[in-house]
């Protein structure tokens, strides 16, 4: 078995005990850890990590700035005026960005006091996406790293504050978020995706706390930009709850290795990557890890895919997205809660040039054979290097062989309309205690003498003769006095 070793990045959703000012309320905060590397020359811990949180949109917001402190130097600051040298001595890292009229970008210095130390610029980057909740936007900062002097081995604890100016170069605060505290390497989340087709996936938690720790975990597939965003990330495909980690266990969980069917086999979310998010009822922050997918894409991205009747048979129809090295379509049935397995009834080729498209392209297939019972039906995908993929299970139930019974309640007679005009079928009658009480065939139309039969609750039991397929009806005898 080939396994795709995922890119594993943690990130922690940061504590909401916060004070805040004006227009500038900061939550669901974020850090997704890059690398946590030791420092031979100062002792401590170079920790490189994305910085996510969502902030109440401010049509007149311009100038943002972050300042982040280890928790045990964080200062208390009344924000009257931007942070000054002195305020920020500690601080392991500030920095800042602008966004206003469609612009955004990282800003290249602190421009209330620009010698302050640890700013950060080079190499970042930001982007800005939908927030959680209406009237939110949500802003990702990659590639911070900063210096600790705490070593990567120890639970790495920091407070952040946020404020925010409208007011040529930041001179002035106009609201701000204080207090954001968060654990950045504790628990640790490690993890892999294995490619081949249904997709899987492990993973391990771990903590460095000597304490132990109480953890719960969600896994949720990626919408698909890389960012974890609750509203957005929301297919959850796995949990626990109450997870022990302590000396008996050697402090860690392991899982086992999981599926996630159906997403695991179609597109897009089984060329998605995954979220694990850990919780503690001891922390105030959420830990997550994102196992990144480089598995090769599935070759075919299925549309929509249905079964109805055409006349007397049932008719699959199918469409393709996109198709890649695409072989064909092998059409499979079984019938609804048997036992067995599906059976291949047929076999359609790709309509892409060469097996690659990325137009839709519609598929039919007309099944031959008789429906006695309600079936199912399910498409299974094979590309030119005989990988596979399986479409969601639809299921078409048996037409009803009559029509109409008139009357019912019946006297003197009854008539039975059956469904297929030219179709033979054989009507056997019993009545209420078992007892047979007459026999015919029928074409079109039977109507049936029931002078002579008791009152009471009668059964007939109709057969196709050609299909083999049977149903039972019943009809009430009720003679008048």
């Amino acid at each position: 078995m080939r396994t795709q070793l995922a890119t594993l990045m943690f990130a922690l959703v940061l504590s909401s005990g916060t004070t805040s000012h004006s227009q500038c309320t900061i939550f669901s905060p974020a850090v997704k850890l890059n690398s946590s590397t030791p420092n031979t020359t100062s002792g401590g811990c170079d920790i490189n990590f994305d910085l996510y949180f969502d902030m109440d949109a401010n049509s007149g917001g311009k100038y943002v700035y972050v300042h982040i402190w280890p928790n045990a130097q964080y200062p208390t600051l009344t924000y009257n005026n931007p942070p000054n040298l002195t305020q920020l001595a500690n601080a392991v890292a500030t920095l800042g960005f602008y966004h206003f009229g469609g612009s955004l970008y990282m800003l290249n210095s602190y421009s209330p006091y620009p010698t302050v130390a640890n700013f950060k610029f080079t190499g970042l980057s930001i982007a800005k996406s939908v927030g959680s909740v209406a009237g939110s936007d949500r802003f990702t900062i990659r590639n911070i790293t900063i210096n600790s002097q705490t070593g990567c081995g120890i639970a790495q604890e920091f407070t952040a504050d946020v404020w925010q100016s409208q007011s040529a170069n930041a001179q002035n605060v106009h609201c701000f978020s204080r207090g954001l505290n968060f654990f950045a390497n504790d628990p640790r989340i490690t993890g892999f995706l294995i490619c081949e087709t249904p997709r899987q996936y492990r993973f391990q938690i771990r903590t460095i706390d000597p304490d132990g720790l109480t953890v719960n975990y969600k896994v949720y597939i990626d919408n698909g930009d890389g960012i974890y965003n609750a509203a957005q990330d929301n297919i959850e495909i796995a949990s626990g709850n109450n997870i022990n980690l302590n000396s008996a266990n050697n402090y860690t969980f392991s899982s086992e290795v999981l599926g996630y069917l159906p997403y695991s086999n179609q597109k897009p979310e089984a060329d998605r990557a995954l979220w694990i998010v850990v919780s503690s009822p001891t922390r105030d922050n959420l830990s997550l890890a994102r196992l990144d997918n480089n598995c090769a894409p599935l070759p075919v991205q299925l549309g929509d895919f249905n079964v109805r009747w055409s006349g007397d048979q049932a008719l699959l129809e199918w469409n393709t997205l996109t198709e890649i090295d695409n072989q064909g379509f092998e059409i499979e049935r079984k019938n609804n809660g048997d036992d067995q397995p599906f059976r291949t009834i047929g076999f359609m080729s790709s309509q892409a040039i060469q097996g690659n498209s990325t137009d839709k392209l519609n598929y039919s297939f007309l099944d031959p054979s008789p429906i006695r019972t309600a079936v199912q039906y399910r498409i299974k995908q094979i590309d030119h290097s005989g990988k596979t993929s399986y479409s969601p299970v639809r299921s078409l139930s048996p037409r009803n062989l009559i029509s109409q019974i008139h009357p019912n309640p019946a006297h003197d007679q009854v008539n039975l309309i059956f469904s297929k005009k030219q179709t033979s079928y054989w009507v056997e009658w019993v009545n209420d205690a078992g007892q047979r009480m007459g026999q015919w065939n029928g074409r079109g139309r039977l109507t049936i003498p029931t002078r002579s039969f008791p009152n009471g609750t009668h059964r007939i039991k109709i057969t196709d003769k050609q299909t083999g397929q049977t149903e039972t009806r019943t009809i009430l005898i009720q003679h008048q006095q």
